[in-house]
């Protein structure tokens, strides 16, 4: 299953919320930071670990011509603990990288999408000229991340639409709002005529350990924000066993 998360704008955390998914993540998975802005996972939750693997180096071989999903396994970083294997492929180094990964999205999406396991690719920002359409199209489901208040909801909304016609007859783009904020899931469904995915709680505490490699790692793994990540990942995973069957 290939999932994707993006935002509308205003960085509500799509890759704090990506990466505390993977770590609550039921079965193997791999996180794919896949924004053309730039990745940030290197500078926080990785911080300290070598430079020299992720998205970037990934696009160089693949431009050789290397078979795609043998050499990705040469760029990810693995996650310690836990009985499944997480990995991550960390994203650009620099946004002036973008343009040389631009022609290759089709073939990194139909990777992505063909691999054993599950994969959260985080896009960044959705809705630019840079942004990777192909992963958008070829997802299993698409998570637009939002605050629930109005300025991440204004942001939002013509972003749903945007994707809702990039994916056709496939599941519609759903909203997974993080974080505090004035309205409540029934509120942002009914405004946006959209289906909530999920509301993942305000956990400061696990959101600093998560975006900036700083805090008490030990607490993330009982935290709020896992706790909730572990029943959304549940949730995803059934929801793509309806649609299987569904489609018979």
């Amino acid at each position: 299953m290939l999932i994707v998360l993006c935002s509308g704008g205003h960085s509500p955390g799509v890759t704090t919320t990506g990466l505390a998914m993977t770590l609550a993540w039921p079965r193997e998975i791999l996180f794919a930071e896949c924004d053309p802005a730039g990745g940030s996972l290197l500078s926080g939750y990785l911080l300290g670990q070598p430079r020299e693997r992720g998205l970037g180096e990934w696009a160089v071989q693949l431009r050789r011509g290397a078979d795609p999903e043998a050499v990705l396994g040469e760029q990810v970083y693995h996650l310690a603990g836990g009985t499944e294997s997480r990995r991550i492929l960390p994203g650009l180094a620099e946004p002036a990288q973008v343009a040389s990964v631009q022609p290759l999205w089709p073939g990194i999406a139909d990777t992505l999408a063909a691999m054993p396991g599950d994969v959260i690719a985080d896009i960044g920002r959705a809705g630019g000229s840079d942004t990777p359409t192909p992963l958008l199209t070829r997802a299993d489901q698409v998570l637009v991340v939002a605050r629930p208040t109005l300025m991440d909801l204004s942001a939002v909304a013509p972003r749903l639409q945007e994707i809702k016609a990039l994916r056709g007859p496939r599941l519609d783009p759903r909203v997974l709002l993080v974080g505090a904020g004035p309205y409540s899931r029934k509120e942002v469904a009914r405004t946006l005529d959209a289906e909530v995915a999920d509301h993942l709680p305000h956990d400061p505490r696990a959101a600093t350990v998560l975006s900036h490699g700083t805090g008490n790692e030990r607490y993330v793994p009982r935290s709020l924000l896992l706790r909730a990540a572990r029943s959304l990942a549940e949730d995803l995973r059934a929801q793509l066993v309806r649609d299987e069957v569904a489609a018979r």
